[in-house]
């Protein structure tokens, strides 16, 4: 049930600046869902919800994932969209007027750590690629876990960065760029926080949490040629992204190189070959309450 007592934002529990925090931006949201749609939706049919759950899509950002969730309850089912965002929470509720399934899905916006509603109160908490921003995980685990009903699930979705394909890159220069993203996220934590080594531990903080039967499972998102618009925009954002992380460990030459890769003006380019093959790695973990 809804307390609105607790419909409160406390600023204070989120240490995050919406214009500079990593992947935000909305326009990369959507470049990123539309890339991986497909494989997104081969995720959701395979966690077995069903006709009538009631499902808390946490940190559901601009609402792509909800949708998806909501095909798999109805048309007896609810899902419940909750992001810290303002903006993106607008956005979602107005996106889901074209859905038919726009009945059975709501948005508000909550503190990941003290949410609006009663204890047992969905059968399924779903938290996608929000662990990597998250100052404190036991605390947010211990709310999740707090809401969901007695043999109910909490099911985590995220990435590990340390996992990533750009070919025909050579594999010693992707190897030096991977590294040296590494070292500058470890000598120079991100601020807000940011963990681009994620999805590696969440085995073990469902464990630690002391849910039951806890399970992991790893999927390989690849993409080869031809690209969509929006996949090129995707995977050129990722590479920069770890280039301008690992600047400062990267010699001027290497981060030339690398750029150049992804510059449509170079003779380097890569995401026009029809040899071209990205890959990185994505896992889910569930457990029970």
């Amino acid at each position: 049930m809804y307390n609105m007592e607790k419909d409160v934002i406390k600023e204070d529990t989120f240490k995050i600046d919406e214009e500079d925090m990593e992947f935000i931006n909305l326009e990369w949201l959507l470049d990123h869902h539309r890339t991986k749609k497909k494989e997104r939706r081969r995720m959701i049919a395979e966690l077995g919800l069903k006709d009538g759950d009631k499902v808390l899509d946490l940190g559901c950002g601009p609402g792509l994932w909800t949708p998806m969730i909501a095909e798999e309850i109805a048309p007896h089912g609810n899902v419940v969209g909750v992001d810290f965002s303002a903006p993106l929470i607008e956005y979602a509720k107005k996106n889901k007027n074209s859905h038919y399934c726009k009945d059975i899905m709501e948005f508000r916006r909550g503190d990941f750590y003290d949410l609006p509603y009663d204890d047992d109160s969905f059968d399924v908490v779903f938290f996608g690629n929000c662990f990597a921003y998250v100052i404190d995980a036991a605390r947010v685990l211990a709310e999740q876990k707090r809401l969901t009903k007695k043999g109910g699930r909490i099911i985590a979705k995220d990435f590990d960065g340390a996992i990533i394909v750009f070919y025909p890159i050579d594999p010693y220069l992707s190897s030096k760029i991977l590294t040296a993203t590494s070292k500058a996220l470890k000598e120079t934590p991100p601020d807000p926080p940011f963990d681009n080594y994620t999805g590696r531990k969440l085995n073990g903080l469902f464990l630690n949490a002391g849910l039951k039967k806890v399970s992991t499972k790893s999927y390989a998102i690849q993409k080869v040629s031809p690209l969509s618009a929006e996949a090129k925009r995707y995977i050129r954002g990722n590479a920069e992204w770890y280039a301008d992380t690992g600047s400062e460990y990267i010699s001027d030459g290497d981060f030339e190189e690398w750029m150049s890769h992804f510059d449509p003006t170079s003779d380097n380019y890569i995401l026009n070959r029809e040899d071209f093959y990205f890959c990185m790695l994505e896992v889910i973990t569930q457990g029970f309450v």
